[in-house]
Order: C-alpha cells, then structure tokens, then sequence
C-alpha cells in the first residue's frame, strides 16, 4: 500500500475543510472530475481558461500539487497553444489501480 497521500484522499479532504473553493481546490477538484471520462490531462493554459484563474496562480498551484504528489506531468499538446507542454493528471492510487477488475484476474491467475 501507499503511503503517499492519493488526489482522492486529498479532494475529500478539500471537501470536507471547505478549501475547495480554493485555487488549488478547484484545479484538483477539476482534474479528479474528468478524471472519470477524460483520459487525457490538461495543460496549465487549458486549465486558466476553462477555471478563469489567472496563468500565473494556475503554475503556482500546479507546483504545489505536483510537490505533494497529487497530479502528474505527462507529454501533452495543448488545444490552445498548439505547443507541446507537460499535460496535468491527478495521480491515481495503488488501491484504485488494484481493485480493477482486470488487475484482480491477471494478479490471480483466473
């Protein structure tokens, strides 16, 4: 098991201490949100645009998230710029990955 702390136990704890309306909170919020039916990360411009806060504060929470091992980079083109950027991801846990159905059969051999 992990001991890094998962985005999920992070977004609940978001929640329940009323930060997620912060900066921070939303962009993790966000990112967990189309999570579920969006494979793909977002780039920090994306992020500013869709969110409405400013690219400088997305950059400084995204660092923070990615110091706290909460979302990850991953190679991404941005729809905005075109450019190709370092993509934002929340962090999925080892728990989640392992209940899968198809971990579950390869792990024991079904």
């Amino acid at each position: 098991m992990s001991v890094r702390k998962t985005s999920l136990d992070a977004y609940n704890e978001l929640q329940v201490s009323g930060k997620a309306n912060t900066q921070r909170g939303k962009i993790l919020s966000f990112l967990l949100a189309h999570s579920n039916y969006v494979d793909e990360p977002f780039s920090r411009l994306e992020l500013s645009d869709i969110l409405e806060i400013p690219i400088n504060a997305i950059s400084g929470r995204v660092r923070e998230l990615l110091d706290d091992n909460l979302v990850q980079e991953v190679p991404y083109k941005c729809s905005i710029s075109k450019n190709n950027v370092n993509g934002i991801k929340p962090i999925l846990s080892v728990q989640e990955d392992f209940f899968q159905p198809d971990t579950l059969m390869h792990q024991h051999h079904f």
